[in-house]
Order: C-alpha cells, then structure tokens, then sequence
C-alpha cells in the first residue's frame, strides 16, 4: 500500500515539474515587458532606454529562459515567491492575506458540491422516471449550462435588491457568505448529481441489486444499502475532479462579489501584466488541481481493494 502512495505522489511530483516549466514559458514569453513597466511606474512618460535596459539587467530579464527558470525553482524552493510588480510587496504577503477568503470560499461550495448532489441523484433514483426526476433533470441540464458570472447576478438581482436578504458584497459575516457558495457550488453540484442519478440507475441493474430485492428491500432500501456503497469510487473520483476546478469558478465569484482573494489578485495581475504575481497564482492552482486529485486517488485505494489490486497488477 505504502509503495502505491509512493508511485502516486512521486507522479503528482513529476506533473507539478513539468506544469511549472510550461507556465513558466508561457508567462516569460507572453507579450509585454516587465522592464517597461517598472520605469514607467519609476519615472513616468520621462522613462529612458537606458533605464529600462538596467532594470532588465537587475531582473535578469536578459538570461537565458533555462537560467531564469533556476533561478525561480531555487526561489520557490526557499519560500521566496518574488514580488509584486504591481504594488511592490512581496508576494508571499499578498497570499497570506488573500488565501483564506478563497480558502473558505472553496469549503463553502465543496460542502453544497458533496451533500446536494447525494440528495438530488438519491430522490432522482427513488422517482426512477416520474415527475420529480424529469424536473431534477431539467434543473441539472440549466444549471451546469448557466456561466457562474450569470448565476451571481441573478442572485444579487434576487436576494439583495429584490428581497434584501443578503448582502450584494464583502465578507461581513455568514449571510454574506451564502451566495458565493452557491454560485461557486452550482456548476458541480449539477455536475455530479447527473453522475449519481446515472451511476445508481446502472447498479440498479447489477446482480447484488437483485439480491437485495430477493431480501424484502424495497427500493429505497436497495438503494441505501446496496447501491450507494458502491457509488462511493466514481462519486468521489468525480467530485475530487469538479472541486478542483472550482479554483477557475472562484476567480469569477470573487470578481462578481468583490471579494480580495487569490482570483481576484489573478484578475488584476492579468490585468496590469503583473508577471511574477501571475507565475505564482498559476503554480498555486496547478499544485492545487494536482493534490486535490491525488488525495482523492489515495481514499479511493483506501476503501476500494480492487483498484490496489489492479494497481499491483500493473507494476
């Protein structure tokens, strides 16, 4: 067991290294130059060649992609994230304050993305075919097809300057908490509740489902204590894949609701072409996707003997 957790986290290792050289290209050849914009926020409209060629030597903006590559590895590796072009902090200040507004708006939304998708698919599967599991069916298609800056909108248009039940931004207390997590959660609770209601209706069909029924289950009772069971690997592969996505919805709910955390100093790091900020926000959300899914892939072996076994198998 302990020889798989090793494969895996050393192949999550290797996909964080390879993800960090691209980013890293991709970031240092984007158009634009750091240099110009550091003299002209130095010196304004009176920036000079001159200038701009010793901020780039300062920089080693001149060194070969590789080099500076190193040089930023050696750095990560140190704790040091470099500093903001922007407003000349470090980097690592502007996560520490910015990371637990994102932090607790991804919580948030996973609770709503892991319990409504079980209460949704399970009520689908007990309908089996009648009025609430056609209508559970339309409102899945909707809302996994409605954008999350379209559902923030419509929630603010509703509950603050319809009903004023809830604050339209910030992060004063719970209340304002609720339509974030809704709208970031929306998309994969939709999501998933289609990967339940589809995965129990195939182990509905399965042998050990008609043994259940040999047994005096009813259908809810097949459900509970045969058939969800064993909804318990795709569920979770599925969910460990949609909640690391909810990084991407959150630079819009953050934008939407006007929240200060990592998505919006993304915006604005794209925005004013604000380099290193954007490298770091991108290897967060990289590290992020990967180790989500890793831990997801290790409670999967955990409770299913069956992907060891064949994980074993494979060596």
């Amino acid at each position: 067991m302990l020889k798989l957790f090793y494969r895996r986290f050393t192949l999550a290792i290797c996909l964080v290294a390879v993800a960090s050289a691209l980013t890293f290209a991709l970031i240092a050849l984007a158009p634009g130059n750091a240099a110009n914009f550091l003299a002209e926020r130095a010196a304004g409209p009176k920036a000079t060649h001159e200038l701009v060629q010793k901020i780039e030597r300062d920089l080693g903006l001149n060194d070969p992609l590789y080099i500076r590559f190193g040089h930023w590895v050696g750095d990560v590796s140190e704790g040091r994230l470099g500093e903001s072009l922007r407003t000349g902090h470090p980097i690592s200040d502007e996560f520490a304050q910015r990371l637990p507004t994102t932090i607790r708006l991804l919580l948030g939304g996973g609770v709503i993305a892991f319990f409504m998708p079980l209460v949704i698919g399970v009520a689908g599967a007990l309908s089996n075919g009648g009025v609430l599991d056609r209508s559970l069916r339309v409102l899945a298609i909707v809302g996994a097809s409605a954008p999350n800056f379209f559902v923030g909108a419509l929630l603010v248009l509703l509950f603050s300057v319809k009903l004023h039940w809830l604050p339209a931004f910030g992060t004063s207390g719970l209340l304002s908490w609720m339509m974030p997590w809704v709208t970031v959660g929306l998309f994969p609770t939709c999501v998933l509740s289609r990967v339940v209601r589809v995965t129990l209706q195939e182990l509905m069909a399965r042998p050990f489902a008609t043994t259940g029924f040999a047994k005096g289950y009813g259908r809810a009772g097949v459900l509970i204590y045969e058939a969800l069971p064993n909804l318990a690997v795709p569920f979770l592969t599925t969910f460990g894949a949609q909640f690391a996505l909810m990084i991407i919805g959150a630079i819009v709910v953050e934008s939407v609701f006007a929240w200060q955390g990592i998505g919006a100093f993304f915006i604005d790091s794209i925005r004013f072409r604000d380099f290193p900020a954007m490298q770091a926000i991108l290897m967060t959300f990289v590290v992020f996707f990967v180790f989500v899914n890793l831990l997801v892939d290790m409670v999967c072996m955990l409770i299913d003997p069956r992907i060891r076994r064949s994980q074993f198998e494979s060596a």
